[in-house]
């Protein structure tokens, strides 16, 4: 019997070895890389919209470091509309700051608010307890309904959508629920995808009139008279005026169509992606073990640079430049 545990332990250890984990290796790396410029602090959190620093300083998607505007400690800046700052704390407080670093509004609920658009005085939120909220700046909650429990979530966690007489909200419990602005109703209830780990929605947007959504699972789309799915391991999502182009946690890149026909693909052996967007008709997708990855949108043409000093490092990505550590990376 102990001979026979003996060999069973030997093979669970050389299985062990032999399955070592591989990596990335681009066949060639480009080394004209034009030179960083420095971000004078350091990203210390970060979402889909914005990052915040270690001096408080905020940046803001395709809008890059807003120098006048400091946030609170504890405080992570969530959107900013109609040139005001909303900003949430952990504790459930939501504040609204103008461009004088006034502050013009506040509210506390009784989890903390984890995205948000507005609309007018109207702000739709979704907190962190997948409690979905219509506020109103002068008369208060007009809506609210909690959802399932969501018991994780990562940061990538979509904002709501005003649209003409409707919200779409995203759930962190992998729906989508649209409701009526006239009397609250609720329209629609699509589910995406229902895991039990995070399964919130993480992107969330209207393109040729066309809804698009996606969570860690699937995209779809919805058009007037039809629902299209794709279904991947999604780490992150672009979308243009003409395509979708979905990041796979295999190293797949999948374009397609708007409604989600595919058109081409490619793999990037052992590659994890971990953002990406698109800047002048070029994809930029940075891949975890340091390398930045420039690519056309037919995936035909590649350049690939080394970034060492981002391994390990937070980072942000919007459609004008990529922030790391303390540097940033100005898109061509």
């Amino acid at each position: 019997m102990k001979h026979l545990i003996l060999i069973f332990l030997c093979i669970f250890l050389f299985s062990a070895c032999s399955t070592k984990r591989q990596y990335f290796k681009p066949d060639h790396i480009n080394k004209d890389l034009d030179k960083s410029e420095s971000l004078n602090s350091t990203i210390i959190d970060w979402n889909i919209f914005a990052a915040k620093l270690k001096n408080n300083q905020a940046i803001f998607k395709n809008q890059g470091v807003i120098k006048n505007f400091k946030l609170e400690k504890n405080y992570m800046l969530l959107n900013m509309e109609d040139n005001e700052f909303f900003v949430a704390d952990n504790d459930g407080n939501l504040k609204i700051y103008n461009l004088q670093n006034q502050e013009v509004y506040s509210y506390k609920f009784d989890a903390s608010v984890v995205s948000i658009a507005s609309n007018g005085d109207d702000m739709a939120l979704v907190l962190a307890n997948n409690t979905i909220v219509l506020l109103n700046r002068t008369l208060g909650i007009k809506f609210s309904q909690t959802l399932s429990p969501s018991i994780a979530q990562d940061n990538r966690i979509a904002a709501p959508i005003f649209l003409d007489n409707i919200i779409v909200y995203p759930t962190l419990d992998g729906r989508i629920i649209v409701i009526s602005k006239n009397d609250y109703r609720i329209l629609k209830d699509v589910v995406i995808s229902a895991e039990d780990f995070f399964n919130n929605i993480i992107y969330l947007n209207v393109a040729d009139d066309k809804l698009i959504a996606a969570s860690a699972k699937k995209v779809i789309v919805v058009t007037q008279n039809q629902t299209f799915y794709l279904y991947a391991d999604i780490k992150d999502i672009a979308v243009n005026h003409n395509n979708i182009f979905i990041f796979d946690k295999d190293g797949n890149i999948i374009k397609t169509d708007l409604n989600l026909k595919k058109i081409t693909e490619k793999k990037l052996e052992f590659a994890i992606f971990t953002k990406a967007n698109i800047y002048n008709d070029y994809l930029y997708i940075f891949e975890k073990t340091g390398y930045l990855i420039k690519s056309d949108l037919n995936l035909d043409k590649m350049e690939i640079y080394e970034l060492n000093n981002a391994v390990d490092k937070m980072s942000f990505i919007d459609n004008r430049a990529f922030y790391y550590n303390d540097k940033i990376l100005k898109f061509k």
